[in-house]
């Protein structure tokens, strides 16, 4: 099925591509549908291209020594995935799963590689990708935080970035991006919710207090100055 170039459009990959480099990459594209846990697979191999999630959310996913499975990063509708891969010299293996029910917008490599030769999707892949780095340093600070529940809500400050309301992963997804536990995590969140810094309303979780949250982030570091 081709790809409409409005749809494309919505995306932050292409919002500053010209109409030309835009009508290019819908040709170039096909649109996959993937339904809950099922996994991208090019011809039975795992994907290696340019991708767009159109609908839904996508997670690269792995294992650990131990077998527990662990989700490496997150695509949400709108944004690219497959960037990296393409142009790193030495690429790392990724198995690229569908959070939910998904639309995906799927380019092969060869295409995609022509494709960032246009000065517009080159600098928009750079940006996307020194995005990439600066929050993964970001996990990097927030993993130095000593005890586990100045770390969780060290990570809480930074993913609302200053707005109320917050969108949390599942509890075993964020224990282990954080080297915790899952119960570790639940009962962080309790003692927050019972302290009244923070509130959840059906799926939605809110900052109720968060100047008070920023100081229990400081964890081992307050009063050492």
């Amino acid at each position: 099925m081709p790809v409409s170039e409005i749809v494309l459009q919505n995306c932050s990959l292409f919002q500053r591509a010209t109409p030309s480099v835009v009508q290019q990459a819908a040709t170039q594209m096909d649109i996959l549908q993937l339904k809950k846990r099922e996994v991208l697979l090019i011809n039975g191999r795992a994907f290696r291209g340019l991708g767009v999630v159109l609908q839904g959310r996508l997670q690269a996913m792995d294992y650990t020594i131990d077998g527990r499975e662990v989700a490496l990063t997150t695509v949400d509708s709108g944004e690219a995935f497959g960037q990296a891969n393409l142009i790193a010299p030495r690429p790392v293996d990724l198995t690229w799963v569908a959070v939910s029910q998904s639309t995906l917008a799927v380019m092969p490599p060869q295409a995609a590689l022509e494709l960032l030769k246009h000065s517009e999707m080159s600098m928009q892949v750079a940006v996307d990708l020194a995005q990439q780095v600066c929050e993964f340093l970001s996990w990097q600070k927030i993993l130095s935080v000593h005890p586990i529940s100045a770390r969780v809500c060290a990570w809480l400050s930074w993913a609302a970035a200053g707005s109320p309301e917050l969108l949390i992963p599942r509890h075993a997804e964020l224990a282990w991006r954080l080297g915790t536990s899952r119960e570790s995590i639940t009962r962080t969140f309790q003692r927050l919710q019972a302290e009244r810094i923070l509130r959840r309303d059906g799926e939605s979780w809110f900052i109720e207090d968060a100047l008070a949250l920023q100081q229990m982030a400081l964890g081992d570091s307050k009063g050492t100055e």
